[in-house]
């Protein structure tokens, strides 16, 4: 299989792997196998507790390490000024290097976002972070940080498949002209029952998983699946080489609804639509 030329969104590869809940020994193949076939953008998180392992990975991959792109997130437990910064050094250290981008994984308390902002925007002043953005961040939220932090906010990194509705988050980050990331993009295999998807992975002789990647990926925002199966990894691949028609982006995304959630956010509960 040839390498692949993945397309940047706003500076981020718009096809990368996401690496939840993969451990130890899995975790390193994967990553490996993931850029031996030519993915370029990796994304780990402290919640995650693979860090180490990433930095394994990506240290003997064999590619230049300024040729990848490497996200990871502040857990919520290290959002407070006493941990902030000694979490991010521990995730440097982890990582083998500074990562590409840093991330509020899950918003705090309305009262301390600001707190949070201004600890996020330290990490990048003091060169532990090429890049810093927000995870799970509400269209309010999002407004709020952009407002509080101005362009250098990179992304907002949310759950985004064709079950969910975030049409209003979607607007929100055009309007201040940043990509969203799609973590949870099949949705756990959900979105493969969507007549639509199946109708035109069926049209176009690909499998659904191409199919709801390219939805995803058509509409400016990046995708980062999980797998640990080579097979599923070059799938994903040839998504990036898929098109569909305006009819099949309007009718997969006709499934979706403001429940579609698979990933439980339960302390965001009563937070997910302001």
């Amino acid at each position: 299989m040839p390498t692949p030329t993945i397309p940047l969104i706003n500076g981020i590869p718009a096809l990368g792997l996401g690496t939840y809940p993969l451990s130890s020994a899995t975790c390193i193949d994967t990553i490996r196998m993931a850029i031996g076939l030519g993915y370029r953008h990796i994304d780990t998180a402290q919640m995650y507790g693979n860090e180490r392992e990433v930095g394994e990975a990506i240290a003997a991959c064999g590619v230049a390490r300024d040729q990848l792109f490497i996200t990871t997130k502040v857990d919520p437990s290290n959002l407070g000024q006493a941990r902030f910064a000694e979490s991010v050094k521990r995730s440097v250290d982890a990582l083998g290097g500074s990562p590409d981008l840093l991330l509020i994984h899950w918003p705090p308390p309305d009262a301390e976002i600001d707190a949070a902002l201004d600890l996020l925007a330290a990490e990048l002043q003091a060169g532990r972070t090429r890049r810093i953005g927000v995870s799970n961040f509400t269209p309010r939220m999002l407004r709020q940080a952009v407002n509080r932090l101005g362009k250098v906010i990179a992304c907002n990194q949310v759950e985004f498949h064709p079950l969910l509705d975030q049409t209003a988050l979607k607007a929100t980050a055009d309007e201040l002209g940043l990509p969203l990331v799609a973590y949870s993009p099949i949705a756990r295999g959900k979105t493969f029952a969507i007549p639509a998807v199946q109708a035109a992975a069926a049209r176009h002789g690909c499998s659904a998983n191409e199919v709801v990647l390219r939805w995803i990926i058509q509409q400016g925002v990046v995708a980062i699946p999980k797998t640990d199966k080579r097979a599923h990894a070059e799938s994903n691949l040839r998504a990036l080489s898929l098109e569909l028609s305006a009819d099949e982006m309007s009718a997969t995304a006709s499934s979706a609804t403001r429940s579609g959630r698979t990933i439980n956010g339960s302390w965001m509960a009563g937070r997910w639509d302001d």
